[in-house]
This record gives structure tokens, sequence and C-alpha cells, in this order.
């Protein structure tokens, strides 16, 4: 028996740290992004991000697809936390290390040039599997806990950069600074879930939870992988069509968007398990939660958009100086790129639980052809804004159109919809806030 333990807090109480975190991580990346892009100049800061872009291409194969299924078996197993997390730890960490050997043997194969720094930040994906830890705090809404411990990894990390910056340090060395900011991180959750007041129990391995996890997890990450790779494609064409000049130039604006990005899917991990629940629970629950989700990632996709555009000319001129000037123009597109992403992210929850998995690899293959037909038009004619304008254009094909396409996620299109108006309809933000503050139904146990 477990003893009792504390009561979940409410979504929006998690929501404020993640963003809080997220908030905290940007101030801290930005200064050092700046630094670090002064230092290296546009040719050796975009080839290091190409190498970080093709490793998040990689981690979404390594992570198996197990978040919101780790998260889903934690509330449908709470007696067996140990089991599940230990479970899915072994499973991520061969994973990992298999994958960060295969990325570095296709690098030597595909990209001579780039293949030592992707080898060498293709190794972050050894220390990865930590994640599992923060699935645990983000089933008990406890990320208060886990921001903390990431923050102190990330200012470790940071103070690595620049003291390698003002030691005027070659590329590779970069390129190990990011193996080490995830090494940083994986060890202060580490640290964080050894003082939880969630106790999980043993971590073990059960070779019956990992065929499920397996059967669960694999076509998600085959999805997942698609994905990754359909919204990182306008990044590698950039890099292979223009060169590493100026795919450090775009690589500048996309860091920038990146951060926003990485807030909405920590929010939206955040209210899964709301939304898990309220599934069980009843369809009307179920509905206004998914809604909710909509609102709030599409609000803060508004967030980007306006921010993008209005003060995008003076950040890169800010953070990053007078050779990142022509990061604006693509800045300003990426932002509302950024809008209709993050409200696509949602409907991955929505998949998730009730559609099948195989529509997103559909949606990616979609997404892909899109940008590609117009970056062939685009970018010799517009250069960075018109790999931006392409990314927007599939990403309104792939995240919007394809929900009024494809029938299984049509209950998303009409949801969707409003959610990309919340702007424009302040008589749903009182309920929106509402069920933030809403503690999730436990769900009943599995049959």
């Amino acid at each position: 028996m477990f003893p009792v333990v504390p009561k979940p807090r409410a979504p929006l109480q998690n929501i404020l740290w993640l963003v809080g975190e997220r908030a905290g991580r940007a101030l801290v990346t930005a200064t050092v992004l700046g630094v670090v892009a002064r230092h290296l100049e546009p040719a050796g800061f975009g080839q290091l991000n190409f190498a970080v872009a093709v490793a998040a291409i990689a981690a979404a194969l390594a992570n198996l697809g197990l978040e919101g299924v780790v998260v889903d078996e934690l509330i449908r197993r709470p007696a067996q936390a140990g089991a599940v997390l230990g479970t899915a730890l072994r499973l991520r960490l061969a994973a990992g290390l298999a994958t960060a050997a295969l990325l570095g043997g296709l690098a030597a194969l595909a990209t001579p040039a780039d293949a030592p720094v992707v080898a060498i930040v293709a190794l972050g994906l050894a220390f990865q599997p930590a994640d599992v830890i923060d699935l645990w705090f983000q089933r008990h809404l406890e990320s208060r806990r886990t921001a903390v411990a990431r923050l102190v990894g990330i200012c470790a990390g940071a103070t690595l950069k620049l003291w390698l910056a003002a030691a005027g340090a070659p590329l590779a060395a970069f390129a190990w600074a990011q193996v080490a900011d995830v090494a940083f991180i994986a060890a202060a959750l580490a640290w964080a879930v050894r003082r939880s007041p969630h106790p999980t129990g043993p971590w073990t391995w059960d070779p019956g939870l990992a065929r499920q996890l397996w059967r669960r997890g694999a076509p998600l990450a085959v999805a997942t992988l698609a994905v990754a790779f359909a919204l990182r494609l306008d990044q590698l064409l950039v890099r292979g069509w223009l060169g590493e000049h100026d795919a450090g130039i775009y690589f500048a604006a996309v860091r920038l968007v990146d951060m926003i990005l990485f807030a909405g899917a920590a929010m939206s991990l955040s209210l899964f398990p709301a939304l898990s629940a309220s599934r069980a629970a009843s369809p009307g629950e179920f509905a206004a939660r998914l809604q909710a989700q909509f609102d709030a990632l599409s609000a803060l996709g508004w967030i980007a958009g306006l921010g993008c555009t209005l003060a995008g000319p003076l950040v890169i001129r800010l953070l990053y100086g007078p050779a990142y000037a022509g990061a604006a123009d693509a800045l300003a597109v990426l932002g509302w790129a950024a809008l209709v992403a993050l409200n696509a992210n949602v409907r991955w929850n929505f998949i998730l639980l009730a559609a099948p998995v195989t529509l997103n690899l559909a949606a990616a293959a979609l997404h892909a052809a899109t940008l590609l037909a117009l970056a062939a038009a685009l970018l010799p004619r517009l250069g960075l804004a018109g790999a931006a304008w392409s990314l927007l254009a599939a990403n309104l094909a792939s995240g919007l159109a394809t929900s009024f396409l494809f029938p299984p996620l049509r209950p998303c299109a009409a949801a969707q919809a409003r959610g990309l108006l919340i702007l424009f309809t302040p008589a749903r933000w009182r309920g929106l806030l509402a069920q933030f503050q809403a503690r999730p139904a436990a769900a009943p146990p599995p049959p």
C-alpha cells in the first residue's frame, strides 16, 4: 500500500509553474543564444543548429511515443507506478542509445561535413529518458518541482556556454555543451524525484507491461517521427539550398519561436491528464476540456504571432546583432505559423484518446508535400521569408484543413476554428479560466 499523498493541484497552478519555467528558460536561453550566435557567426551557428534540428527529429523516434501513453497508464494503474516508470525508462534508454548510434552513422554517409557535430549532439539522446520523471509529476500536476529542477540544469548549461564563448572555444565544444545541457537537466530531475512527496515504489522492469507500452507507443513514435520531420523540413531545406550562412540566420528566428512552441507543448501535456479522465467521465466534459485546450494554446499562439510581428526586428537586432538582421522578416511569418502549430498541437491529444494515430502520418505527408512544392517556388524568389511562408501554408494544410477533410477528426474542426478566434470572443475567457481551475476527476480503474 502506498501512503496518502497530497491532492493534485489544479491545472492552472501547474500551467503557471510551466509558464514560469519556460519564461525563465527563455530569458536564460535568449541571453546565451545571442552570445553563442555572435561568437560562432552565422555559418557556425547554422551548422550547430542544423545538428540540433536533426537530433530533435531523431528524438521523436527515441522517445517511442510514450509521453501521453505513460501519463495515461499512470492514471489507470496508480498502484503500478514504479513498474510503469521503470519500464518506460529502460525502453527509452535502449531506444536513445540505438538512435544516437544510427544517427551518427547516417550523418557520416549523408553529410560528411556536418557528421562530427551531428554525432556529438546526438549523444544527448542517451540522457533524454530522464524525461520520464517529468511525466510522473505531470500526472500529479506537480510541475513546480520539475520546473525548478529544469531551471537549475539550464542555468548550469548556460554558464558552461558563456564560459566557452569567453574562452573562444571552437564549434565542437558547443556541440558537447548541447549534450551537457541534457545531462544537467537529467541530473536535476533525478534529484527532484528523490525528494518527491508522491512515492512511486521501486522502478522495476515488467516484460508484459513493456510489450503493452511498445504496442501502444510504436505507432505513435512513427507518427511523431513523421510529424517532427515535416515540421523541421523547412530548416533542412534552408540548410541544403541556401547554405550554412543563410541557415544560421534562419535558425536565429526559429530558435526564438521554438521557445513558444516548447511552452505550448508543456501546457498541452499538463492538461492531458484532465482530458484523459474527462473522456471516461462524460462526453460533455470531454468536449468542454478539449475546447478549453484549443482556446488556451491558440491564445498563446496569438501572443507569438503579434509579438514576432511587432517586436521581432528589435529583438533580432538587440539579441543577435546586425549580422542576423535578415532574420526579422522570417520571424514575423514564423510567429503566425506558430499560432497554427500550437492550435494543432491540441489535436494530437484528441488523436491519442479518440482517433487512429495513422491520421497524423497522412497529415505529415500533406505537410511535407505542401512545404516542398511551395519552397521550390518561394525560396529562390523570397529567400528565408519564402521558407517561412511555405511553413505557414503547410501548417494550415496539415494542422487545420485535415480536420475538415478526415472524418475521424471532424469533431475537432469546429473546436479548432473557435480556438483560433479566441482573441475576438472575450465572452469565452471566463469559462476558459474555469476549465483550468477545475481539478481532474479520477479515471476508473482498467477492466
